[in-house]
């Protein structure tokens, strides 16, 4: 056979292609334009020290993302001189000296996620990688890294430095709480860092308080009421307790609450409903007896920053790039937020499993408009910008400039939730000027593309009878990748309940719309559910029941949220304690780790090596009789044939196919997850994962995950 020949050049064999001419490296940006990380730095500027010393877990990445850039940026634009060391080694004292001693304080987190979901799974596996560093090399960080972090600059700054712990590791365990790696109550972070205080939540008001008091010669002794912080004291009077507006709540002790998981639980519910900053009182808790005794003040929350200190947060000049230290080194963390952008913190869901509202607190806190198409206009005239937005969101996309609109019913609120079990009639749910957002921000000069990443809260579209179909349809037909990310996270109403989530059939009209919408457009898309496996309520039938769910709608889910609990949420209270804190009432909760794997099996029921494990549950479940097996849609096989699942290469159990992309990786989120917040916890696949154990990493469950909510 003669050889294939081009058209047009008859007899003539087709030239072997040209390689592809490598893309030039973009340059690094210079040491110059980061906060000082070396002592060369501080020479180039002509400083013999700095006014602020920021460590933190995570690399360098100066991002809006990445909390502890922001903080540093913040305290920056106030005219303190920041300084801030990276991953430090932490097996000796050079590395956190070398900037020498600061003159203020020493601020200190673990990063954009809690160290311990960071290095180890649901199953307590230890994980490869981090997101968070250049290659994502794992074990540049050690467990537990705040603590280790503050013992270290103590013993390089000695007794009188102030040292100070935030972010999402120190805000999430500033009182007595539950640890699911060491299965048992531990005391607050206070306790073993030896820090003089902890800032929780949004740290940007927080850290500046706190640095403005001690340039003006304050002790650190005086600094216990700073709203947003905690200390811990020797004797209740250092606290100044007396005379405090909010008044004083007394805790459970923290040897009460590890001697009795019953008491555990009513301790739950108590701080749980001191989370709103214009009612919330000042908590404090025992630890110990005698010479050891020590009192762990939590004073109220810091307010959430308002639109213009948020605007102005966000546009600090960040340079977007990580620290050229690290020669291009590939960051993951950073790739996923690269394109992305911030518009709100906070969420007034208070899902069970979510650390959202423990860290950042229910009042969502949202930019403005014009400051929003501000920075996108700057990212999109960057050299690198192809084009497309990965995300305009925040903890919950949809939650962009909704609040409480009666101050009298804020002021008195108790309530975990805003949106369930019903959206309150107080809480605005007007999607208008998001709609109006995102048509502007598609206008843009240089954006081709503007996808939304962050999950989507459609209970709130729907319960917005004026603007909620416009939005999902702007959405759907604007906005969407190819994948819309929801997370309706099960489907049975007793376990939705102690979720906190919307019933199924809210999820049920959100596909319906979404298939119409796509259908109008002429666009072929996917609706991608995620759901949770063995979170507290769910027993090993209602795994079934949701699989069966999953079977009849031809789901074949690749990648599933499996409950971690983490310091401080309701569900992981649950976990520990065997009770729900709000109803005292016992809950099932899976703490056998044969169950987790069955449960989680039971949502990936199509892929073939997840077969025994089903077949397991089924039998315990009744659904399979002794000496049945496993055929194919889930019936008993004839006697003597071999079930699928036994062939090497058959595809599943019943029901054939599956949606697209049901095994897409969660997109990315935004915010910082450290400090001033973001979506906090989780693992990484877009900072921004869910905080929930083991969803996406920080800057957006995030947090975030990042997951749908």
């Amino acid at each position: 056979m003669p050889p294939k020949t081009d058209i047009g050049a008859p007899g003539t064999p087709r030239p072997p292609p040209r390689p592809a001419a490598p893309r030039p490296a973009r340059p690094l940006p210079p040491a110059s334009a980061f906060l000082p990380m070396f002592p060369s730095d501080l020479a180039a500027r002509g400083w013999k020290d700095v006014d602020v010393l920021i460590v933190t877990g995570d690399a360098y990445v100066d991002h809006p993302s990445f909390g502890g850039a922001v903080i540093g940026r913040v305290l920056e634009a106030q005219g303190y001189r920041v300084g801030l060391i990276a991953q430090p080694d932490w097996r000796s004292v050079a590395d956190v000296a070398r900037l020498g001693k600061p003159r203020l304080l020493v601020g200190i987190t673990s990063g954009a996620m809690d160290s311990m979901v960071n290095h180890y799974t649901a199953h307590k596996r230890r994980r490869s990688d981090d997101a968070y560093t250049p290659g994502a090399a794992a074990g540049k960080r050690p467990d537990r890294a705040t603590a280790v972090y503050a013992r270290l600059c103590r013993q390089a700054f000695g007794p009188t430095t102030p040292i100070v712990i935030g972010g999402i590791e120190a805000s999430l365990r500033r009182i007595a709480h539950y640890d699911y790696w060491d299965d048992k109550v531990l005391p607050s972070v206070l306790i073993p860092s030896g820090a003089d205080l902890l800032v929780y939540g949004q740290g940007e008001k927080p850290i500046l308080e706190i640095a403005r008091r001690l340039a003006m010669g304050e002790d650190p002794c005086g600094l216990v009421d700073v709203p947003g912080t905690a200390v811990a004291v020797a004797h209740r009077e250092l606290a100044m307790l007396d005379g405090r507006p909010r008044g004083v709540l007394e805790l459970p002790s923290f040897e009460e609450v590890v001697a009795d998981r019953r008491r555990f639980a009513e301790f739950s519910r108590l701080y749980h409903l001191e989370h709103n900053e214009a009612n919330a009182r000042v908590m404090v808790q025992r630890h110990g007896t005698g010479k050891a005794e020590r009192l762990v003040v939590v004073n109220e929350p810091m307010p959430s920053p308002t639109t213009e200190e948020l605007d102005r947060i966000a546009e600090l000049p960040y340079v977007r790039e990580a620290h050229p230290a690290y020669g291009g080194a590939h960051i993951p963390a950073l790739e996923q937020i690269r394109w992305s952008i911030q518009i709100l913190r906070g969420c007034a869901a208070g899902c069970a499993f979510c650390c959202i509202t423990e860290h950042q607190g229910r009042d969502v806190a949202s930019r403005s408009e014009a400051s929003v198409l501000r920075e996108l206009g700057e990212l999109a005239r960057k050299d690198n910008f192809r084009g497309t937005v990965t995300d305009l969101g925040g903890a919950t996309a949809n939650m962009w400039g909704m609040r409480c609109t009666d101050e009298r019913a804020h002021a008195a609120c108790k309530r975990l939730s805003c949106v369930f079990p019903s959206v309150c009639q107080f809480f605005s749910v007007d999607h208008g000027p998001l709609i109006d957002l995102y048509e502007k921000a598609r206008k843009v000069k240089g954006v081709k593309h503007l996808f939304v990443g962050s999950g989507v809260r459609y209970d709130l579209a729907q319960a917005d009878q004026r603007n909620g179909d416009r939005y999902l349809k702007a959405l759907v037909q604007n906005h969407v990748s190819g994948q819309l990310k929801v997370a309706p996270e099960h489907v049975c109403e007793p376990v939705l309940r102690t979720m906190k989530k919307p019933g199924v059939e809210s999820f049920e009209k959100l596909r319906k719309d979404f298939e119409r919408y796509s259908a109008e457009a002429g666009k072929e898309q996917y609706l991608v559910p995620y759901f949770i496996s063995s979170h507290p309520g769910s027993t090993l039938e209602e795994a079934v029941q949701l699989m069966e769910y999953l079977q009849k709608n031809h789901w074949k889910p690749q990648q599933v949220q499996d409950f971690m609990p983490t310091p401080m949420t309701l569900a992981s209270d649950m976990y520990w304690s065997g009770y729900h804190p709000f109803t005292m009432k016992p809950i099932h909760v899976v703490r056998d780790m044969e169950e987790k794997r069955m449960q989680k099996a039971l949502i990936r029921w199509g892929d073939p090596d997840n077969a025994p494990l089903i077949e397991q549950a089924l039998r315990k479940t009744g659904r399979l009789q002794p000496g049945q097996r496993m055929g194919g849609g889930m019936r008993p096989a004839r006697e003597g044939h071999r079930p699928p699942w036994a062939r090497r290469g058959a595809g599943g159990f019943g029901g054939a196919g599956g949606a697209a992309g049901g095994g897409a990786r969660p997109g990315p989120g935004v915010g910082p997850g450290v400090g001033p917040g973001g979506r906090p916890g989780g693992r990484p696949g877009g900072p921004g994962g869910r905080p929930s154990g083991g969803g996406k990493p920080g800057g957006g469950r995030p947090g975030g995950t990042p997951r749908g909510k």
